[in-house]
């Protein structure tokens, strides 16, 4: 079934954020990461590129390098289309501010375009998994900027619903690993708080059959100029100032943080799975560049 979209695409959308919010260079940069992560290497030449870092330095093509006075890599023709599944916990705690002032619903929006637009760009194929408690999502993987177009809308009109359930990574990552996608490369995108040990189990299935890197959505701190009337996205109780602004109650806070940040460590380390945390538009390439050195890296 052929998709056709009726609407101001989000894709261009996120190629006009990624001009606003990136250099050209780490532009370049976070586009020679994906393909050296989803696209692998395949055994026949295509042709020559400039030298980004990150690429293999076993790649670096040295007679065209002197040649042409700038290293040069070659690039190979991949075997096959990578699988691209954005596995994406939506809910309350999504409607909650990031730390540059953005919700997380639609910073994590912005992760999934960005790598909706690789892959695009790349000629992978998507498919996503998303929801919350009350309800999840499945669409299967396929090609081309329509059918990204169609996954991106419908993340956004979940994040968007209206009177939404509680988030629950663990039910998300269980209707992930039930589904039985192509095997492919899944990229959990979540909530920075909302990583209970119970989605462990999900998260080790996903992980035998998939390669899988995590992007958390970080939240803003205690405290900060923007941190005004602050309440309980899950209950929509307000925080009284007395609470928020406690001592005491700031540093068992900080202290449950860690405590939550060191078995989050834990869990993901275990079983050498890369993540790294977005904390805003300004961040987002340069966030993604390292998770993509991460997991080239067995995930430290």
């Amino acid at each position: 079934m052929m998709i056709r979209t009726t609407q101001p695409g989000r894709l261009q959308a996120i190629l006009a954020l990624l001009e606003l919010h990136a250099q050209r260079r780490a532009r370049s940069v976070l586009d020679g990461g994906y393909a050296s992560v989803f696209r692998g290497r395949g055994t026949d030449f295509e042709d020559l590129r400039e030298y980004v870092p990150g690429d293999p330095v076993a790649d670096i093509d040295w007679k065209a390098t002197a040649r042409a006075g700038r290293p040069l890599v070659r690039r190979y023709q991949a075997e096959r289309k990578t699988n691209l599944l954005l596995v994406v916990s939506t809910g309350r705690s999504m409607t909650a501010l990031a730390p540059d002032g953005t919700t997380k619903a639609e910073l994590a929006l912005d992760v999934a375009g960005v790598f909706a637009a690789l892959a695009v760009r790349h000629g992978d194929v998507v498919g996503a998994v998303f929801g919350d408690a009350a309800e999840r999502c499945v669409i299967r993987p396929g090609g081309g900027r329509d059918h990204a177009e169609h996954v991106l809308r419908r993340l956004e009109d979940q994040a968007n619903r209206a009177n939404s359930a509680i988030s629950s990574v663990p039910a998300v990552l269980e209707r992930a690993a039930e589904a039985r996608l192509p095997r492919g490369i899944v990229v959990l995108i979540a909530d920075d708080a909302d990583l209970p040990a119970t989605a462990e189990r999900s998260l080790s299935l996903l992980h035998a059959r998939h390669q899988v890197m995590v992007a958390q959505i970080g939240d803003m701190a205690v405290g900060t100029d923007q941190a005004v009337n602050p309440y309980d996205v899950e209950t929509g109780l307000e925080i009284p100032d007395e609470i928020w602004f406690d001592s005491d109650l700031r540093r068992a806070e900080a202290r449950a943080g860690q405590t939550r940040a060191e078995r989050i460590e834990h869990m993901f380390g275990s079983q050498g799975i890369a993540r790294v945390s977005v904390n805003g538009r300004d961040d987002l390439v340069g966030a993604l560049i390292r998770l993509f050195q991460r997991h080239r890296h067995g995930g430290t």
